[in-house]
């Protein structure tokens, strides 16, 4: 009876064991050829995309802010505000942006205002400088509404606005200067 029990429990190990080895034997095989084996990985999805190019222009706008305040610690009580504004923007974004695994590349970013020249010499034009830059990201973004799911296009869309906001401020602080 005990040779019985140990027959039907040594099948039930070894029905286990092939059962194991039969469905480890294709990633065993995968392993061997690489990643590849397992297919191509899927597109990033247009999300992807469009969050990769508001984070580029909210990033491009953060480092104008830095190099104006670096040249004119002057202007701090006017930017400092707006500054940490685009820092919230970019926190954001980040949280809207699922990064692909490893191996699958990010869209490279294809409407970022493109970075201007050093900054110029007085208060004013300094001030003219950002509000450029804040025209140009705030229409940068809004040209990704229509592609944009819609609780996304809605995000893009507050702080297109609150760029726009940006720039009639700059405009004020510098008919002030």
């Amino acid at each position: 009876m005990d040779s019985g029990r140990r027959t039907v429990a040594q099948e039930a190990t070894r029905r286990r064991v092939l059962a194991a080895a039969a469905a480890a034997l294709p990633l065993a095989v995968a392993g061997c050829k690489g990643i590849g084996a397992l297919g191509t990985p899927p597109k990033p999805a247009p999300d992807v995309a469009i969050a990769s190019d508001a984070i580029a222009v909210e990033r491009q706008l953060i480092a104008r802010y830095g190099v104006v305040l670096a040249a004119m610690p002057g202007l701090a009580g006017t930017l400092r505000p707006l500054l940490a504004q685009h820092q919230q923007h970019l926190a954001r974004l980040r949280a809207r942006l699922v990064v692909p695994a490893a191996g699958q590349p990010v869209p490279s970013p294809s409407g970022v205002p493109a970075a201007g020249g050093p900054v110029p010499g007085t208060p004013a034009a300094a001030l003219g400088y950002l509000r450029d830059a804040e025209h140009a990201a705030a229409a940068a973004l809004l040209a990704h509404l229509a592609t944009a799911p819609p609780a996304f296009a809605q995000l893009l869309a507050s702080i297109s606005a609150s760029e726009t906001t940006h720039a009639l401020i700059l405009r004020t602080a510098g008919d002030r200067g």
